[in-house]
């Protein structure tokens, strides 16, 4: 399933990621395999306004497709949290889930559904997967399952061409969740060494030092590169979060200084006001910096140099710059690596 793929990002259905994908190159897009955690969409009245949104953003090309338990139970009064929260029904192995997964076409993953660290009538749900037969993907979350090498085991047996997702989850010192992938990859590597892996966590920044400019390192590689290293017997595919942190941690209170995150291959510089600088004054600094990437022209470089030459719709506030930021990092980690390029089509953006 993931040959031809270079990068495999798990990004939630929240507008900066979905906005982000959908700009990116077309061309960038093809060496993506993404893991979507599905969400009602903002104010959409019914849940197929997410599933148009992603259909969008990555057209018909094939995406595992999740649901996301922290949306669950909103209490909101739109017919789309009814009909998410009807996704997590466990009755006949998920059926709901995989009813609507079937109903979104062929290009659309299921993702087993995975609760309280075990697997709910796995049987079932593999029957599920089966009769669609358009593969299957298992998302192991570290935050979850406190026993993943027994699901690995578990899993194998039921349905032997899974496509693992090994998410370390997030932290600032990612590096640290490294035993924890160590168990699951020596299990894979002694009973299924053929079985497609994707490594995928964020180290992103929770907080920001007050600092003008900063270059923060993406552990995300650091501890996808020691894990290769160490199973060499076995193939691994790169994952993050796309640059993002976690959905649930606390909003920070107050204002929130403008800030523009310019994406490198393995770190972030990331420009914060400084003397009360609004978002044109920062974009000026990024865009004079000399890490800029002057040959990059996708449409994250073009919406920070045009929040620096002062157009209109341009950065007014972090929803946009995350989503530049976004749109650069998944160009850039989709084409890590490509000897002597940024990756750059050349592909001017149109509104």
């Amino acid at each position: 399933m993931l040959a031809g793929k270079t990068y495999c990002p798990i990004l939630h259905a929240r507008v900066a990621e979905i906005k982000g994908l959908e700009r990116l190159p077309e061309a960038s897009k093809e060496y993506l395999f993404p893991l979507i955690v599905g969400r009602p969409w903002p104010n959409a009245k019914h849940l197929r306004k997410t599933w148009e949104k992603i259909g969008a953003a990555f057209g018909q090309r094939r995406y595992a497709l999740d649901i996301d338990p922290f949306k669950r139970f909103s209490n909101s009064d739109k017919p789309a949290a009814s009909e998410f929260d009807q996704l997590f029904v466990s009755d006949d192995g998920y059926c709901n889930y995989y009813v609507e997964i079937e109903s979104l076409g062929q290009n659309v993953i299921p993702v087993l559904q995975i609760t309280n660290g075990s697997i709910p009538d796995l049987a079932r749900q593999v029957e599920h997967a089966v009769r669609l037969d358009r593969g299957l993907v298992c998302r192991i979350q570290r935050d979850l399952c406190p026993h993943p090498s027994a699901i690995v085991t578990q899993v194998l047996l039921a349905f032997p061409e899974v496509v693992f997702f090994l998410d370390v989850g997030w932290s600032p010192d990612l590096i640290a969740h490294e035993l924890w992938a160590d168990g699951i990859l020596t299990t894979l590597a002694a009973g299924e060494p053929e079985a497609e892996i994707v490594v995928a966590g964020s180290s992103f920044p929770e907080s920001f030092k007050p600092k003008a400019r900063d270059a923060i390192i993406t552990y995300e590689r650091v501890l996808f590169d020691n894990l290769v290293r160490k199973y060499n017997s076995i193939v691994l595919y790169y994952g993050d979060w796309g640059s993002t942190r976690p959905p649930r941690l606390p909003t920070p209170m107050g204002s929130i200084p403008p800030r523009i995150d310019v994406p490198m291959a393995r770190e972030w510089i990331s420009f914060r006001s400084e003397n009360s600088e609004e978002f044109d004054e920062v974009a000026k600094r990024a865009v004079n910096d000399a890490t800029w990437p002057s040959g990059l022209n996708i449409w994250g470089t073009y919406l920070i140099r045009g929040t620096a030459d002062g157009i209109p719709d341009a950065i007014k506030g972090q929803a946009a710059s995350a989503a530049a930021r976004i749109n650069i990092h998944l160009h850039r980690q989709a084409h890590f690596g490509a000897p002597g390029s940024f990756g750059d089509q050349d592909e001017p953006y149109v509104d």
